[in-house]
């Protein structure tokens, strides 16, 4: 068998070609067709913030400049250098403190507070170094954490935030963190003087997200792009009612936005609206018949869209919500218009017969105010929400109930990088 094998001759050899060069950057005849890179370039602000009390000054790096709050993204940390202008023999201790809390008053839970960062780091005490008194100068960085600890579960640290909603029912939500730094003193050289001094610094937590792709162009021609890209539309269907006693049919709505339902505060996000039923339910809900006290007269149209918040606590089984708006947007009708004098009527008699649509392009955006996003934390939910009204002409005595209709998204704080070339 030995010898068999033996006679077989070996395939030629030849070598393979070499194996192309991988980059992350596309070559000159290639395109890269989506990515969600970080917004975060990696290089921090060079300004500075200082805050004196004193002969103590607090200086705060990695800011921008001329700010009025020292602000951090995620997994940073508050880095700065405390600066002494004063006889330091009689500083036993310096200790610098990170604190987090949320606040939340509500009518069901009273006052509460949950503490998100308590953290204590000593800056300097007798034996720290080389030298028995206090330096003028001391760094320190006090990282951030990402999470804390909630009766037993793990929760992301929320953004500094602020909402208060009067009235009932009442509902007022902080998340609040500061920097303290504590300059204890050696009571027996001061005798009855002050022992302590504390220097107290409030800082803002805004982490940074962005949403996971970008919106695609809005085309020219909306139902035609459905039918091309529907995985890029997200349907949303609902109806406008009527009344018990009235005859009219509903109207049938279908909402349609962006698939990826995740935004920056500074997109303007695209929708459309189609409203099909008979030509007498939308004759009812666009052609008002004669003026009348209660007529809507504000320029806005039937159809209007908004972004909206729900603030929310829960506590023991019970939430407060509270909703709040953050931007107002328009709509547009499309053409062609129905036509309301329909040219099959002997046909279709009655109007209920002739099922017809109308199409409204529009689109919204938050407030420039508006700084943070949704989040969840320690029972506290901020939830955003596309919202829809549909108001007749005369919302009081019109058959057509007046329709809210409430789309959930979630806003981030920045808007998708387009790294296409």
């Amino acid at each position: 068998m030995d010898s068999e094998f033996s006679a077989c001759p070996l395939p030629l050899y030849s070598p393979s070609h070499p194996s192309p060069c991988y980059s992350q950057d596309p070559a000159y005849d290639e395109t890269r067709l989506d990515s969600s890179p970080q917004t975060a370039t990696g290089v921090l602000p060079t300004g500075i913030f200082t805050k004196s009390y004193g002969s103590a000054t607090v200086v705060l790096f990695d800011q921008e400049s001329s700010v009025s709050v020292p602000s951090y993204g995620r997994e940073a940390s508050v880095r700065g250098s405390l600066i002494l202008e004063q006889d330091m023999s009689h500083i036993s201790e310096i200790v610098a403190k990170l604190d987090g809390r949320i606040e939340i008053t509500t009518a069901e839970s009273g006052a509460l507070m949950i503490n998100t960062v308590k953290k204590s780091y000593s800056l300097w005490f007798p034996g720290s170094s080389a030298s028995s008194s206090c330096p003028e100068r001391i760094d320190f960085a006090c990282p951030l954490p990402t999470k804390f600890d909630h009766r037993g579960c793990e929760c992301p640290l929320p953004p500094s935030y602020n909402a208060e909603f009067r009235g009932f029912p009442a509902l007022f939500a902080k998340c609040i963190y500061s920097l303290t730094i504590s300059i204890i003193k050696d009571r027996r050289r001061l005798g009855f003087l002050s022992k302590m001094k504390t220097i107290r610094v409030p800082v803002e937590y805004h982490p940074q997200t962005s949403p996971p792709r970008g919106i695609s162009p809005t085309p020219t021609y909306f139902l035609s792009a459905v039918k091309v890209m529907p995985e890029e539309w997200h349907q949303s269907s609902f109806a406008m009612n009527t009344h018990c006693s009235s005859n009219l049919a509903p109207i049938q709505c279908q909402a349609f936005i962006p698939s990826v339902k995740i935004f920056g505060l500074s997109d303007t996000i695209p929708l459309h609206l189609q409203m099909s039923g008979p030509l007498s339910s939308l004759r009812t809900f666009i052609l008002p018949s004669s003026p009348s006290p209660d007529d809507i007269d504000d320029g806005k149209g039937p159809v209007r869209v908004y972004l909206t918040r729900m603030v929310s606590f829960e506590y023991r089984g019970k939430a407060t919500w509270r909703v709040m708006r953050l931007g107002e947007g328009r709509f547009r009708p499309l053409p062609p218009m129905v036509n309301f004098d329909c040219d099959c009527r002997p046909v279709c008699v009655p109007d209920d017969a002739c099922v017809q649509s109308l199409d409204w392009d529009g689109e919204v955006k938050c407030d420039p105010g508006v700084a943070v996003g949704g989040f969840k934390s320690a029972g506290l939910t901020v939830k955003d929400f596309i919202t829809l009204e549909l108001i007749p002409p005369k919302p009081v005595s019109s058959p057509l109930l007046t329709m809210q209709h409430a789309i959930p998204i979630r806003l981030v704080t920045d808007t998708f990088l387009n790294v296409a070339t």
